[in-house]
């Protein structure tokens, strides 16, 4: 008897140990699979998706794609009401691309700059458009409905269309900038598009992004500040577009009227046969399926665990490129007050790491201007400061139309500034999936505090949008 007990109290201890060393394996084991970042990333930054143009039928089916996501996981849908009545996971916004039927003309004093000649129109949402010269410098703030001449520094990575829209998004009615290398080569195919984009879904005022001849350019940059500058055209008949949303949530049990919105971006540029080499599908590997996947785990993740005290709205955001199409509806016809939007996380370029922050380390645009970055990294996100100060990111991407509505709202990035932005070269071989899983698994845990706490971040002093 004594020997039997003896050898099953062994055994006993030997299962114990066993299950507790399992157990401890299980406990420590990753939330985010890079097997899964893998497929989401094969499926979105394929070929087959013809790099998810903004507002064609390939970034709609990343929209489904996501939504489907969302559902299987549990989520609940926050999109438009399908044919049976019911709401689902994808949100059509209607969209309006006019052409001019006459040649616009920009009024600058004495002279008149024509399009196709002196000026070209990059986008406009109004036949009549004015405001008062101011001449600023990427990230600078304008004067309401003012005429910025945009300076674009030596050096500048950025996207130039994105700086200019940034400036109507902080006020500016007309925003006008030089003409490039690039922009001369296609000044005869831009010049015969006479294209203006207007939002009708959403209010908006009038505003136009103009690039100027350096002629013209010369002319504009000596006028003093405040003088009169007026854009005309005669729009012609529209013709309606659509982009689209893919949004699910997760409603919170607590505080379910205070909202916690992480979102990223679904378009790229799609294929462009301008682009020199054989290859004219930009995937936007980086750019932005990186930050959709982890909208997608992170939807995962939470969706696993105990429902939060908060709701969570996970929306990936159509026609970013297009000039923040999808974002600015949603700022401007939130499915719940903007009052309870308590923050906003946007992902953006998570793909490869920066060399200029430590490894595992991921920045957040604009840390400085409010406090959730600092309350963010206390709880074991890997956040630190943007280390691109001069490239303006706080405000090139969807973020900052929430931010200037006054929400506390940044992007979560690894950009490095490598020469793939933008380019076809933009694909899943370049992509460091250790890095990119590891980022988002880094993110889980101060999430999903800042779902369950009580919490409200807000600006720092002087450093609201």
């Amino acid at each position: 008897m004594k020997k039997t007990t003896k050898r099953s109290t062994v055994i006993v201890a030997l299962l114990l140990t066993a299950h507790l060393i399992s157990f401890a394996q299980v406990a420590t084991k990753p939330l985010v699979d890079e097997r899964n970042v893998r497929a989401h990333m094969n499926f979105l930054a394929s070929d087959a998706l013809q790099g998810r143009g903004s507002g064609t039928i390939f970034e709609r089916i990343a929209a489904e794609y996501v939504g489907a996501q969302f559902m299987q996981f549990g989520l609940e849908p926050a999109g438009e009401n399908g044919s049976d009545g019911k709401a689902t996971f994808v949100q059509t916004v209607s969209s309006t691309r006019n052409t001019f039927a006459e040649a616009p003309t920009l009024n600058v004093g004495t002279a008149a700059f024509v399009h196709g000649k002196e000026m070209l129109v990059v986008r406009a949402n109004s036949d009549s458009v004015r405001g008062n010269f101011q001449k600023l410098s990427p990230g600078d703030k304008p004067n309401p409905n003012a005429a910025v001449f945009l300076k674009i520094p030596e050096g500048f990575s950025g996207n130039p269309n994105q700086a200019m829209q940034a400036m109507v998004t902080a006020g500016a009615s007309i925003v006008l900038i030089e003409e490039t290398p690039q922009t001369r080569a296609a000044w005869a195919t831009t010049a015969a598009r006479r294209i203006a984009y207007t939002v009708t879904s959403t209010p908006t005022k009038p505003m136009a992004l103009v690039i100027l001849s350096k002629d013209a350019a010369a002319t504009v940059s000596t006028l003093a500040d405040g003088t009169g500058i007026d854009f005309n055209g005669k729009l012609a008949p529209g013709e309606v577009r659509q982009t689209w949303n893919a949004m699910g949530k997760i409603t919170g049990i607590d505080r379910s009227s205070e909202i916690v919105l992480l979102s990223s971006h679904l378009d790229h540029l799609g294929v462009r046969e301008s682009e020199a080499g054989p290859d004219k599908i930009f995937n936007g590997a980086d750019d932005d399926a990186s930050g959709t996947v982890a909208v997608v785990e992170l939807a995962r993740t939470l969706a696993m665990g105990k429902r939060p005290k908060r709701t969570v709205y996970f929306v990936c955001f159509g026609s970013e490129e297009s000039g923040g199409l999808g974002s600015n509806y949603f700022a401007n016809n939130m499915p719940f007050p903007k009052e309870n939007l308590v923050a906003n996380l946007q992902f953006e370029m998570i793909g490869r790491p920066d060399a200029k922050v430590k490894p595992g380390e991921l920045w957040l645009t604009g840390y400085e201007r409010s406090n959730l970055g600092p309350e963010l990294a206390k709880r074991a996100a890997k956040l630190v400061p943007d280390p691109h100060p001069s490239q303006n990111f706080f405000q090139r991407s969807d973020n900052y139309t929430l931010a200037r509505q006054g929400v506390i709202a940044h992007t979560v990035s690894s950009f490095g500034l490598h020469t793939d932005y933008h380019r076809s070269s933009d694909e899943l071989k370049t992509i460091d999936f250790g890095h990119m899983t590891r980022s988002i698994e880094s993110m889980i845990k101060s999430i999903q505090w800042l779902a369950n706490s009580d919490f409200r971040p807000a600006w720092n002093d002087g450093q609201k949008p």
